[in-house]
């Protein structure tokens, strides 16, 4: 199961997204170096999504390859020149609130 602190929980509820879509942490494969990252879009739940909610509203859906590739880890906002984004932080790395 991978962790969401309040403050990335937050950053997310202010993701706009289609209505009749959830936001998704997927799997996405780089055709030209055919590596597999994570990635954050809009799209359909599924039944072996990990679900993430926030007030008793659905607010992030997690692929289950991801949820179980990335067990224990922690998503939570980092600060970078640009402003706030996402980070995830393995059970080994500190995670930064």
């Amino acid at each position: 199961m991978i962790e969401i602190t309040p403050d990335a929980k937050e950053l997310f509820q202010n993701v706009e997204h289609p209505e009749g879509t959830v936001l998704r942490l997927d799997p996405v494969t780089d055709e030209q170096t055919g590596q597999t990252q994570v990635g954050i879009a809009a799209g359909e739940p599924k039944a072996d999504d990990q679900v993430v909610e926030q007030d008793g509203e659905s607010l992030l859906h997690i692929a289950g390859p991801v949820s179980e590739a990335l067990d224990g880890a922690t998503i939570n906002v980092i600060e970078t020149p640009e402003g706030p984004a996402i980070g995830i932080a393995t059970p080994d790395q500190p995670s930064e609130n």
